[in-house]
């Protein structure tokens, strides 16, 4: 998959941007407060329907204005084109998704259509942060890739809500337990089993994806590890069936708990993925450049699943991605970035053709300045 072009009106300090993009790595240049992560924020749009780390639309407009405007045109793998634009007014808080001229039913119907993996220093936080974090992880590469996952994920979302309700009703003495939390216990462990076992696979097959691309950045042998944790230390079960009913048993066990707290103690909500390198907590031991390599890792394994899973090949957003790596590394990731697919990737640097050596024989260099495009070019490597 290939973005051939993108327009962006009244999104962040952007005016009215439109930009050519190459097949291959285009370089965002830039001082600090330009505007290249902007660029990088609005392709999340045309992918993803939001944006990457902000909490809400109502963020995004440019200072002063009630609405903004992005639209992309995008080539599949297999040649088919699509102009995707997506227009958001402030006012009636209303966002459309159009692909084609033709409104989207649901936002949420897009979602694994036009496969991305972002990288920003919000990331960061995958390997430093809570279990949360990494959940989010999870729930973001899974959904792009199973159509499947992501309705279950919603669904169980749903009903974990409505089970929270009653819980808090139950807690504030403002309805009785008998036979209330049935059917919302058969619903969640129907929901959640399905959840965890596809969370349970992804990381089986994951995990050794991270590795290999992990030993393409170090010169030492540095092996990484992820396990997921759900089920509070028990044994998966050998079928989803199995892991259903384990659920209504714990379920059933910590009943009288979760209506003293008021809400739901088990679940794929609660879980956490264990990060280690060379058998240590990662949080824990790490140094910086650890951490860096990483998340890149993740990331840039992440890249290589979705395209395997979605049978398109992903855009890969880069922003600020050499900070605390030293030049070793970031060579390595460069070289290794020439070869997966079209990349966008943010840099201060205003010469990449000298200090990065890039072996493609063409690529791309847009300077940003103020919320608009200075200058792009085309650059023929000799």
């Amino acid at each position: 998959m290939v973005l051939s072009e993108l327009s962006i009106k009244n999104f962040r300090n952007h005016t009215h941007t439109s930009i050519e993009c190459c097949r291959g790595v285009n370089f965002l240049l830039g001082n600090n407060g330009q505007g290249k992560t902007n660029i990088i924020e609005a392709i999340s749009y045309l992918c993803l329907t939001k944006s990457f780390y902000a909490g809400s639309d109502t963020l995004v407009p440019k200072f002063g204005e009630g609405m903004f405007e992005v639209e992309g045109r995008i080539v599949s793998d297999g040649g088919k084109p699509f102009v995707v634009r997506v227009a958001y007014l402030r006012e009636t808080n209303e966002k459309v998704f159009m692909i084609n001229g033709r409104r989207v039913p649901t936002l949420s119907s897009v979602i694994g259509k036009f496969p991305i993996v972002i990288f920003s220093p919000e990331h960061g936080s995958v390997t430093t942060g809570g279990p949360s974090e990494r959940r989010k992880f999870l729930d973001m590469v899974i959904s792009q890739s199973s159509r499947a996952y992501f309705k279950d994920l919603l669904g169980y979302r749903s009903v974990l809500r409505q089970r929270n309700r009653v819980l808090l009703d139950m807690k504030l003495g403002r309805q009785g337990g008998n036979g209330l939390l049935a059917p919302w216990n058969e619903q969640l462990a129907a929901l959640g089993s399905a959840v965890w076992w596809k969370r349970h696979t992804f990381i089986t097959e994951f995990s050794p994806v991270v590795r290999s691309v992990y030993s393409h950045f170090v010169d030492i042998e540095e092996r990484p590890f992820l396990e997921y944790r759900p089920l509070g230390g028990r044994e998966f079960p050998a079928t989803q069936e199995e892991l259903s009913a384990v659920f209504l048993e714990i379920l059933a066990a910590r009943e009288n708990e979760e209506r003293r707290f008021g809400t739901s103690l088990v679940g794929p909500h609660r879980d956490d993925v264990a990060l280690t390198l060379d058998g240590r907590d990662l949080r824990s031991y790490a140094s910086q450049g650890q951490h860096k390599t990483f998340i890149i890792s993740l990331k840039l394994g992440e890249f290589l699943y979705l395209k395997s899973r979605c049978n398109e090949t992903p855009l890969l957003m880069l922003d600020d991605v050499f900070a605390e790596l030293d030049d070793a590394r970031t060579a390595r990731v460069i070289a290794y970035i020439e070869r997966v697919g079209q990349a966008f990737l943010t840099s201060t640097h205003r010469n990449p053709i000298e200090s990065w050596d890039m072996n493609r024989t063409e690529y791309r260099t847009i300077f940003i300045d103020g919320g608009a495009v200075a200058e792009q070019k085309t650059v023929v490597h000799a």
